[in-house]
């Protein structure tokens, strides 16, 4: 098992400032990667939310709460309009992939996501992230492509 401190970009990160920056703007690998490592400092959901609003932030364990991702949304659907269309994506703290994170897109507003984090190793406890993307750093880079 690789030691937290070989991929950690600085000092510690404050974890009740990132609470409330969790409310303002998506967080970053590191912090997330943080509150993970931390996770015995906050309070670990016993149940799925309902319906949470944007900037909500939840810790879970998958093995005691296996259907974390009921949470009252209409996620996008796949094409056989029954299961949620989720990507997957490894993100790296530094140079070192450290998190797996699953992401999907509201049904009715397509900016507002859910993201499932967890560490890549070994850990069962994850967190349930839901935010609206920034639409203007968004509606700049489309333009830019010509897209609409």
């Amino acid at each position: 098992m690789a030691n937290r401190g070989s991929y950690a970009s600085g000092p510690r990160l404050d974890i009740q400032q990132l609470q409330m920056e969790a409310q303002h703007r998506w967080l970053r690998p590191a912090e997330i990667s943080e509150i993970l490592w931390n996770y015995q400092k906050f309070q670990i959901s016993s149940e799925p939310p309902n319906r949470p609003s944007s900037g909500s932030l939840f810790l879970f364990d998958r093995k005691v709460l296996r259907y974390f991702r009921k949470d009252g949304h209409n996620w996008r659907k796949k094409k056989d309009g029954k299961t949620v269309k989720e990507a997957h994506e490894k993100l790296k703290v530094g140079s070192v992939d450290v998190l797996h994170c699953y992401y999907a897109h509201g049904e009715e507003n397509e900016n507002f996501q859910r993201r499932c984090y967890w560490l890549l190793e070994h850990s069962s406890i994850g967190i349930k992230y839901f935010g609206i993307r920034n639409e203007t750093l968004h509606s700049r880079s489309l333009n830019a492509t010509g897209s609409s």
